[in-house]
This record gives structure tokens, sequence and C-alpha cells, in this order.
């Protein structure tokens, strides 16, 4: 049921099938504003609208429930705890495999899915389809945290909802150690796309205009912010790959999706 048909558009779990049964569908095409679904849309008796409230009701619980699930069984895959998971596979593995596992999973998010899917194909056809969460318009967000999660596996650093900051070896101090020059450079190159990533937040938060507004055709200034985040996403990526080869990692070639940008690794 589930992307039925290989398309990606029929969602049926997930963050996104909850997403839009909390906001409903955006009608706001370019302008201001998210989803306006009623909180009456779940309501029992006469205070229904719309029709199939307890359907709507049973089918959030459900969806909620088994992404529950699977952020559970996600954890279980990294507990030292556990055997036979992810983490006991990928410490099994040689180290150059599980670093060209770490490398291509952030070149991959990176140029492939932020810079190409969830951006460029969204700016250049100004569509609000194509925005990463279309029904709440929280895509500087999203688009923001997995930034953050690029530059939390190169420099080895986490820091939990509670503020505290867990640190260990790193990427960087691999890169460092062998070349310690190109190592700051890379990390400058990430800390930039992170800095101009929440350049997206900011405009949504602080300014009003959200991503499918900056891409509207016409918005001028909003094409430019969204097309300077993809530049440096894909300045991120090159530095990605300068990662691989100083650590021995060759071919790392990562997901482009099969968009390529005049600056291409």
């Amino acid at each position: 049921m589930n992307e039925m048909g290989g398309s990606e558009a029929n969602v049926a779990t997930g963050y996104h099938a909850i997403e839009f049964l909390l906001w409903g569908q955006d009608l706001n095409g370019t302008e201001k504003g998210a989803g306006e679904r009623q909180y009456t849309d779940f309501a029992t008796g006469e205070a229904c609208t719309h029709g199939n409230c307890d359907r709507r009701n049973a089918y959030l619980k459900a969806a909620s429930a088994l992404l529950q699930q699977d952020l559970t069984w996600m954890t279980q895959q990294w507990s030292p705890q556990e055997k036979g998971n992810y983490r006991a596979e990928l410490l099994a593995d040689s180290a150059e495999n599980g670093l060209r596992k770490m490398l291509f999973g952030m070149g991959s998010l990176s140029l492939g899915e932020l810079a190409g899917e969830r951006m460029k194909v969204a700016l250049e056809a100004n569509s609000t389809e194509d925005e990463h969460d279309c029904f709440s318009d929280n895509t500087h967000y999203s688009h923001y945290y997995n930034e953050q999660g690029i530059y939390n596996v190169y420099t080895g650093t986490y820091t939990t909802v509670a503020g505290n900051t867990v640190t260990g070896p790193s990427l960087h101090d691999l890169v460092a150690a062998k070349d310690k020059a190109a190592a700051q450079a890379i990390q400058s190159d990430i800390e930039k796309a992170r800095q101009q990533v929440y350049t997206l937040v900011e405009s949504a938060e602080e300014k009003g205009q959200a991503f499918d507004q900056l891409i509207a055709a016409g918005n001028k200034a909003g094409n430019t912010l969204v097309n300077a985040s993809i530049m440096a996403l894909v300045k991120q990526t090159e530095g990605i790959e300068h990662a691989a080869g100083i650590l021995g990692v060759s071919n790392l070639n990562p997901d482009t999706a099969d968009h390529q940008s005049k600056c291409r690794i």
C-alpha cells in the first residue's frame, strides 16, 4: 500500500502520512500559510467535520504506533546490547568499508538528496509539491537538521535534546592526522553549508517566508537564497569526496539522484 505502484506520491505510512493527517492539504500554493486541518476532523458525534472522523482517528493512531515501532527497531539496530544488529555488522566489516559507508552516506545526502531532490527540483519547477514537508511547511527545519546530521558525523559530536554534547573520534580527526590544512578547509566548507542552510530557517521563522514561498516564480531574492544553499551543499560534497581520497577511499561516487550542478563533483 505504501508507495503503491512504485510512486513516491503514494505515502500511506511514516512521518508524511501523519503530517497530512494533522495539517491537511496546503492549498496556499506559494503564498503564505500551511495546511489548516480543523481539530473537529477528529471529533466524535455531531462535532465531526468532513465525515469519517472515526476512520481518521483510527488511522492516526495506527500510523503513530507503527512509526514508534519503526523508531524502536532503528534504535535497537545501534544498541551495543543487541546481537546480530546493524551495529555489529558494521563493526565486523573492514575499517575501509566502514569509512566508505559513512562518507558515501554523507555525500549522497548532501548532493543527491538535499541539493538535488529536496531543493533543486522544487526550485527549478517552482513546485510546492516537491518540497519536503508540503503539508506543514516545516521544510526549513527538515533541511537544516539533515545538514546538522552531516556535520555531526564528520565532527564526531552530537547535542542531545537536553543540551548535553556527546563527543568521540571523528572523520575530521582522521583527515587532520594525514593533512591538517585539508581537514581545516573541509570542515570550513561543512560549517559554511550548515550556516547557509540555516538561513532557510531564519527566513521562515524570523522573516515569515517559508521554503514554498522562496521557490515561487518571480521571487528573485528567495530563489537566490535557495540556490546559495544548493551551491554550498555542492561545495560541501566536494570536500567530502576530498576527505575520502585522503583517507584512501577511492571512487566514492555519492548518489546524485541524476541532478547535476554546474559546480559538479
